[in-house]
C-alpha cells in the first residue's frame, strides 16, 4: 500500500516539474507577466520637464501640446496659473503620485510621463515554434493583457480624447505581441535580456 502511495506521490512531483525551456503557453505567460511586472502600468506622455510650462507659440505639436495640459489639469494632475490666454501649468500636488521622471534607464521615451496600474496578461492567444534567429532561438507570442488598478483620470474623456491610441490601451482586451528569447534559464521576453 505504501508503495503505491509513494509511486502516486513521486508521479505528482514529477508532473508539477515543468521544463522551463519548453515553448509552452504556461512558460510564455510566466515570463510575459515577469516583463509586464517591469512596466509602469499605462502613462501618457507629459508636455514639458519644467514646471511652471507654458506651451508658446502656434505650431500643430504646441497646439497638441496645449489640449494635452488642459486634459491633465481637468483630470487634476496639472494646475493651470496665469493669464487664461496663455495660461502656464504648474505640477499639481497629486501630481507626485503619478509621474515618472524619464531618465536614460527607463524606456518610456525622452519625455516625463504620468502613469497608472498595473499591466496584468490574460491568456497566450498563440505563438510560433521556436526558431534560431541572429544565434537566439525565439518565438513569437501574440498575447491578450488588461489594466488593472488604474486610477480614474486615465479613462476620463478629456484624456482619451487628446491622447490617440489611449482608447486602445484602456480597453477590456488589449492585444500585445513579444519576442520571447530562450535562455539557459527559460524564456524571457527581448526586452528583458541582457
Amino acid at each position: 500500500m505504501w508503495k503505491t502511495a509513494l509511486v502516486v506521490v513521486v508521479a505528482g512531483l514529477l508532473a508539477g516539474c515543468q521544463d522551463s525551456k519548453k515553448a509552452n503557453e504556461e512558460n510564455f505567460s510566466m515570463a510575459i507577466q515577469r516583463y509586464l511586472d517591469t512596466r509602469d502600468g499605462l502613462c501618457v506622455g507629459v508636455p514639458g520637464r519644467v514646471y511652471p510650462y507654458q506651451a508658446e507659440h502656434d505650431s500643430p505639436l504646441i497646439v497638441e501640446d496645449r489640449a494635452r495640459l488642459a486634459a491633465l489639469a481637468k483630470v487634476g494632475l496639472l494646475r493651470q496659473v496665469g493669464k487664461e490666454d496663455a495660461p502656464r501649468y504648474e505640477l499639481d500636488a497629486n501630481a507626485d503620485t503619478y509621474l515618472r521622471r524619464s531618465n536614460a534607464e527607463q524606456s518610456q521615451g525622452e519625455r516625463d510621463a504620468f502613469c497608472t496600474g498595473r499591466l496584468v496578461l490574460d491568456r497566450i492567444s498563440d505563438f510560433t515554434e521556436p526558431a534560431s534567429a541572429g544565434g537566439f532561438t525565439v518565438s513569437q507570442v501574440n498575447y491578450v493583457y488588461h489594466l488593472a488598478d488604474a486610477a480614474g483620470w486615465i479613462k476620463d474623456s478629456a484624456v482619451l480624447d487628446t491622447y490617440e491610441d489611449l482608447r486602445a490601451l484602456t480597453a477590456q482586451q488589449v492585444q500585445g505581441k513579444a519576442r520571447m528569447i530562450l535562455t539557459n534559464k527559460g524564456w524571457v521576453h527581448q526586452n528583458l535580456y541582457r
